[in-house]
Parts: C-alpha cells; structure tokens; sequence
C-alpha cells in the first residue's frame, strides 16, 4: 500500500469516528468538572476569606488603609506572577502535573497562615496563595475546555465563575458566623476543601487533546479508550515541534485577540475585587445601613447574579454577553456615583451591580479558552488572567485609600472607568467563539 492509500484509508477510519467533543456523556466528564469547579471554589473561598479575616485582626495588626489594602492585593499579585509562570509550564509539560500539585501547595499555605505574626508575614503566604491561584486560572479552565463536549462548553466553562463565587460567599458566611477573635484559624479553614480537591484530584488523566498536540498519540488514544471507549477521534490540533512561547500571542494574526482576552478580563475585575474585598467600607461611604440580615441578602443576590451569567451565557453570543454586560455595569456604577447618598436608589443601585458583576465573570474562564489554540492555551490563558490582576490587585490596594481620600460616590466614578474602557474594545475587538470547535 503507498502512502497516499494509506492516507486516504486513514481518513476514511477517521470520518467513522465520532469526534471527541461529541462523545455522549461519561464519567470522566463528571470528574474532570468537580476538579476544576472544586478549585474555583476554593480560589473564591480564599480571596473571599481575607475580607472578615482583616476585619477581625485590625486591631491586633494595627492596620491602616494601606496595609489593609495591601495584605488583601498580594495574593492578587501572586496570581498576576502564577498566570504567567504556570500557564507556560502547562503547555509544556502537561495540564496534570501543574494541576495537580498546586492544590497540594493550597492546603499548606492554608495553614501556614495559622502560625503567622505581622502583616510582612501574612502578606507573603497570601503572595504564595496568589501564585497557586494563578494555576487554577491558567489551567484548570484549560483542563476543562479540553475534556468538555463542543455544544454546552461555554455554560460548562461558566460555572467556573459560580462556583468561584459560591466559595467567596460562602467565607463571608463562615466570617459572619465565626465565634471568637482568632483570625489566623479563620484564615487556615480553606486547607479543608483545598485538601478534598487535592484528593480529587490524584484521579484525573492528562488531557488528550495535550497530548496529541505534543504528538504524543499513543497515550493521547489510550486515554480516549480507557475513559470513553472505543469509536471516538480525538479533533484535530494545531501541533509544532517547537515548545510554545509567549511570543506567539503576539504575532501579526493573533496579537488582536490575544491582547482583548487579557484587557476585557483586566476591565472586569478591576472594579469587581476591590468593592467585593472591602464591601462593609463601601456600604459606609455610600450611606447604605448594615445589618447582619442586609449583608446575607446582598451575598445571595450575588450568587443569583452568578446563576444568571450562566443563562446568558447559553442566550447570547460572546460579543454580545460582553458588550451587554459591560454597558449594564458603566452606567451603574456611573449612578451610583452622581446620586446621594441618602437616596433610596442608592441600595438599588448597589444591589443591581452586586447582581450584574457576578454575572458578567461568567465569561472570564469561556472566553479565553476558546480563543487559544491546545499548544498555547495555557500560555495564552495564563497572559490573559496576569494581566487582568494588574487592575485587581492595583485597585484593590488603592480602594480604602481613594474612599478615605475622595468618598465613595466619586470612588464610584473611579471605578466606571473600567467598564467603559472594556465596552469599546469589546465593540472594537471582541472575537465570536460560541460553538466553534477547540483547535
């Protein structure tokens, strides 16, 4: 047999494969999700700690608006550093192996900060959180495009930012409930869903898709058998010899998109970190009364909020998500900031952004997925989550002082800036992904 025939009949075996992105649902679906989702969780669940943390270790660290803004940036800025670093890795040596240990480093920053002293301290474990957080951007939405099916990938991927969110309430609650004043256990509570995940974990394969970019098709197949079974094809790659570089983001074709994955992230968060960190602050600048009550109510708009971004997500095209959202949360926060304080819209108005901003993040870990080829994915998502924590872990350090400094009203028009910049790119650049098969 020459080769062209040999060609043309492995084609034809092919075309009676079913495509992997089309396989009917199988357990390793199931389990591929609960890891990425249980990490989202997490992530929320330690940013969202930090915020009742500080509260009730003021005193004892003798935090000023700096110091407050700066313990609860830094594990921002570890993220901004993880992205970068780890995002890169994963492309070169496996989703797995990276995905795998930073939940392992999870557990064990978790409960270092049981034993810290000062703010240096606390700022450094926090930085190293930030760094094992920045693997669960960059990789485990990677993880998760690459084991999904094509239709539904996006509503799937969007759960990533509810079930962030869930964890964040749910340290709010935690807080809320917590008995006594020992801040440092408080902080140690997320080494335990960390660990569970951690143990989840320990069965998850390699992505096929990874390892068949890598030309690695042996064990690419033996996945698929082993996991799917038998009559299933594994889409076709972008492959190269060469280990991917952060260079290639940049090239003539793919600079556009590359550089709106990260600024529409960077637009998003900007605003979102710092008001959700330091919610009891805000609510005094603009006026609103806080009860215990007030503050449930609020979290669970937040949370329906989130549950709302997933049915956009499923009724809008991605261009569409993005410019909706963006225009919906500029001209709130815009309102907020022109209208007193003692005026009744002002809870409504906060309300609606508490809901519209959840919903919004939903597209944070769809988007960037979709947008990269396999070989530089995790490159490419890792860039897009580094840069947009530039404007959370800035912001979210500069909040107490621009409240303390301005008000909260104009602290509100501050922070428009953001969604406006994000509704122009987003009409300019913003690339349609919804349905398209990963390549």
């Amino acid at each position: 047999m020459d080769r062209t025939t040999a060609r043309t009949a492995t084609a034809t075996k092919v075309a009676k494969l079913t495509p992997l992105d089309e396989a009917l649902f199988k357990p390793i679906h199931l389990l591929a999700t609960i890891c990425v989702l249980g990490g989202a969780y997490v992530d929320g669940y330690i940013l969202g700690i930090i915020g009742p943390g500080l509260v009730m270790g003021q005193s004892e660290l003798q935090l000023g608006p700096l110091s407050q803004g700066l313990i609860a940036s830094s594990a921002l800025i570890g993220v901004f550093v993880g992205g970068l670093i780890f995002g890169s890795l994963a492309d070169r040596f496996g989703r797995r192996p990276v995905f795998f240990w930073n939940l392992l480093a999870f557990v064990v920053l978790s409960l270092l900060q049981l034993v810290t002293v000062g703010v240096w301290d606390l700022v450094l474990i926090r930085l190293a959180l930030g760094l094992a957080i920045g693997v669960e951007y960059a990789v485990g939405t990677a993880v998760l495009a690459e084991f999904s099916k094509r239709k539904g990938r996006g509503v799937i991927l969007g759960n990533f930012a509810v079930f962030w969110m869930i964890g964040f309430v749910c340290a709010f609650l935690v807080g809320v409930v917590w008995s006594g004043d020992n801040w440092r256990l408080l902080l140690a509570t997320s080494a335990v869903p960390a660990f569970i995940v951690f143990v989840l974990r320990t069965r998850l394969p390699e992505t096929p898709m990874w390892l068949k970019a890598k030309g690695r098709v042996d064990e690419a197949e033996a996945v698929v058998r082993k996991h799917y079974g038998e009559g299933y094809h594994i889409p076709e790659v972008v492959l190269g010899e060469r280990q991917p570089s952060p260079k290639e983001l940049f090239t003539r074709d793919n600079w556009r998109s590359s550089l709106y994955s990260g600024l529409f992230w960077f637009c998003q968060v900007g605003p979102f970190f710092a008001i959700f960190t330091f919610l009891t602050p805000v609510f005094d600048s603009l006026g609103i009364e806080q009860t215990t009550g007030t503050e449930i109510v609020l979290n669970l708009i937040q949370l329906a909020g989130a549950g709302f971004g997933l049915l956009l997500l499923h009724w809008l095209s991605r261009r569409g998500f993005v410019t909706l959202t963006f225009a919906v949360i500029a001209l709130t926060l815009i309102a907020l900031g022109l209208l007193p304080g003692t005026s009744h819209w002002v809870v409504f108005l906060f309300a609606l952004y508490l809901f519209m901003a959840p919903a919004a993040n939903n597209i944070q870990y769809v988007y960037p997925s979709e947008i990269f080829d396999t070989r530089v994915r995790g490159t490419g998502v890792g860039f897009s989550a580094a840069f947009s924590r530039i404007s959370a872990a800035g912001v979210t350090y500069m909040l107490p002082w621009l409240m303390a400094e301005f008000g909260g009203s104009v602290t509100m028009l501050i922070m428009a800036i953001f969604p406006i910049i994000g509704l122009v790119a987003s009409i300019a650049w913003a690339p349609e992904t919804k349905e398209t098969s990963l390549t």
